[in-house]
C-alpha cells in the first residue's frame, strides 16, 4: 500500500463520520421530520459501517433498550411503522415511562390525549448490534453542541437534555414488537 492509498483510506473515513455525522445530528435534532429517514435511506452503508466502528470503539454491549409510545387504540403487539428507518429509545426504562404518560412528555404544551392517544405503551427491547445507530456516549465525542447552536438551538442544553435521555437508535425491526407494557390505566 502506498503513502497515497492511506491517506484516500483516511479520506474515505472522514467523509463516511461526516455523512454519519450529518444523519445522527439530524436524527437527534428533527429539524425537518422525515430527513433523517430519507438520508438514512440513501448512505445505509456508511452510516451501518460507521455506527458499528463507533460502538466497537465504546466497548459497547447491547443491553435492552426502552421506548414509550402513545396510541389511539389500545394494542397487543407494536408493528413497524411504514415510513420509518430507525426508532429512538432510552436505555433507562424511567424516560420511557416518561414519554408512555398522557401527561408526560408535551403534555404542558399541547393535548397529548387528543393529538395521539390515550393509550400508553412501554416497549422493551433486546437489540442485535447490528441494529443499533446511535448511544448517548457518542454526545461527548462529536460537535453535537455546535452543530446543534448553528441552528439556533442552545446546543449544550439540548446535548445535556440527549443525555439524560440516555438516546439510542436503533434500525426500526422488521417483525413487530411483541414485549410491552401498558401504562396507567
Amino acid at each position: 500500500m502506498n503513502h497515497n492509498s492511506k491517506k484516500e483510506t483516511f479520506g474515505e473515513r472522514e467523509d463516511d463520520l461526516m455523512i454519519y455525522f450529518n444523519w445522527s445530528a439530524n436524527a437527534l435534532v428533527p429539524v425537518n421530520p422525515g430527513a433523517a429517514d430519507t438520508y438514512l435511506k440513501e448512505n445505509r452503508p456508511v452510516i451501518l459501517k460507521i455506527a458499528q466502528f463507533l460502538l466497537q470503539h465504546l466497548h459497547y454491549i447491547p443491553t435492552r433498550v426502552y421506548r414509550g409510545i402513545i396510541l389511539k387504540e389500545p394494542v397487543t403487539v407494536v408493528a413497524p411503522k411504514k415510513g420509518l428507518e430507525y426508532l429512538s429509545f432510552s436505555a433507562d426504562r424511567k424516560v420511557a415511562e416518561h414519554f408512555a404518560d398522557v401527561k408526560g412528555f408535551g403534555s404542558d404544551v399541547v393535548n397529548v390525549a387528543a393529538q395521539l392517544g390515550t393509550h400508553g405503551y412501554v416497549i422493551e427491547y433486546s437489540p442485535k448490534i447490528s441494529e443499533v445507530l446511535f448511544h448517548y456516549h457518542l454526545l461527548s465525542r462529536f460537535p453535537y453542541a455546535q452543530a446543534f447552536n448553528s441552528l439556533g438551538i442552545d446546543g449544550h442544553q439540548e446535548v445535556e437534555f440527549l443525555k439524560s435521555q440516555q438516546e439510542i437508535m436503533i434500525l426500526q425491526p422488521q417483525d413487530p414488537f411483541t414485549t410491552i407494557t401498558k401504562q396507567g390505566k
